[in-house]
């Protein structure tokens, strides 16, 4: 039972990556070419700030949120405002969010990263829900 957990845990750990690296980058795939690689802070800095989904839905302005995973380990949400797209992850522990971090960062992209959430689109986006809901910005490149 134990293995079909963390085989189920990978699988939608993947899932969730692929589906956040796709709708971030696949309109715009030039996007990250001029990405830099910013290495995040020492984790003993600074806590992260906690925020639950509709406070980060509220600040990235999505009124019209779509579930893209629903699942044990995480959860995400999709959402496109006037400003541009935006994907939502929650996470019930950190363990999860440092599993999907893991796996995220060998894609690249750019990461606003709180305490069990992180909001993935494009940087020029995330300096507004950054000022709102606090934590790091993080860049990596593919």
């Amino acid at each position: 039972m134990k293995q079909l957990r963390i085989i189920a845990a990978a699988g939608l750990t993947i899932l969730g990556v692929g589906l956040a690296v796709f709708t971030i980058f696949a309109p715009a795939p030039s996007s990250t070419a001029n990405a830099h690689h910013h290495p995040a802070p020492p984790a003993a800095d600074k806590p992260l700030p906690q925020a639950g989904l509709d406070r980060i839905l509220a600040a990235i302005k999505c009124d019209r949120p779509s579930v893209q995973v629903d699942a044990t380990e995480l959860r995400q949400v999709s959402c496109t405002t006037g400003a541009g797209r935006y994907v939502v992850m929650t996470f019930p522990t950190r363990e999860n969010q440092e599993a999907w971090y893991e796996g995220a960062r060998a894609y690249g992209g750019t990461y606003l990263v709180g305490d069990r959430w992180t909001v993935v689109s494009d940087p020029k986006l995330l300096a507004e829900p950054h000022a709102r809901l606090g934590g790091r910005i993080e860049t990596h490149q593919h």
